[in-house]
């Protein structure tokens, strides 16, 4: 989706990298088109670059940010001769508790307060996390432009960083006892079948010039 260029001020400087320049300006001209409290999703595949992006972009714009990693879930263990195997992202992230607890409550201009999955035991819910409302809410997350979310999501950007980057990134944030084939097959077929990147109002690059960081 397009729009017109607007005089919205952001809140800090300019910002660094060329993806937050251009989500940055994406988010002014979409202000410009719309009243209210915006939802912006940045969605991508995992260690794409999209935590950093956010943070970059909610530093100049003074934006609330929601992760989808604080809403995950861990499928339980497979066991018999023929466990079952998820199939769709929708069991790797508790979209209901991301409406209810986070979207539902900011879009209305209210704080919101919900636990968070606790990545230490790799199970559960651990501590809990306080979100303030903001003009510009930030859904930041594999999964955050998921139908199931759509209507609560105004916009959305797509973080594209190539195959071996993203796997480069991730062998060196994950130990291979905490490898889950299982959730990159289904996020790959997320991203090919449900959100393709041509779907997405706006793509942006997530590699910078110099040394790679990690990313999520």
């Amino acid at each position: 989706m397009g729009g017109y260029r607007s005089a919205v001020r952001m809140a800090g400087d300019a910002p660094r990298g060329a993806a937050a320049q251009a989500v940055t300006t994406a988010i002014a001209d979409w202000r410009a088109c719309q009243a209210g409290v915006l939802v912006v999703a940045v969605d991508g595949h995992g260690t794409a670059g999209k935590s950093t992006l956010a943070a970059e972009v909610a530093r100049v714009t003074a934006a609330a940010v929601v992760h989808t990693d604080d809403f995950f879930l861990r499928p339980p263990a497979r066991a018999g001769s023929q466990p079952p195997r998820p199939r769709s992202l929708r069991q790797y992230y508790d979209w209901r508790r991301i409406r209810a607890e986070a979207l539902e409550p900011l879009r209305a201009g209210r704080s919101a307060t919900f636990r968070c999955f606790d990545w230490g035991r790799g199970a559960g819910l651990g501590g809990v996390a306080t979100v303030r409302p903001s003009d510009v809410i930030l859904l930041e997350g594999v999964f955050s432009a998921c139908p199931a979310l759509s209507d609560l999501v105004d916009w959305s950007v797509f973080v594209d960083t190539p195959d071996h980057e993203r796997l480069r990134r991730l062998r060196a944030q994950v130990a291979p006892d905490d490898w889950d084939a299982d959730w990159l097959a289904v996020q790959q077929s997320y991203f090919d079948q449900t959100r393709p990147a041509a779907s997405f109002d706006l793509v942006v690059s997530g590699t910078r010039p110099g040394p790679a960081g990690g990313a999520s």
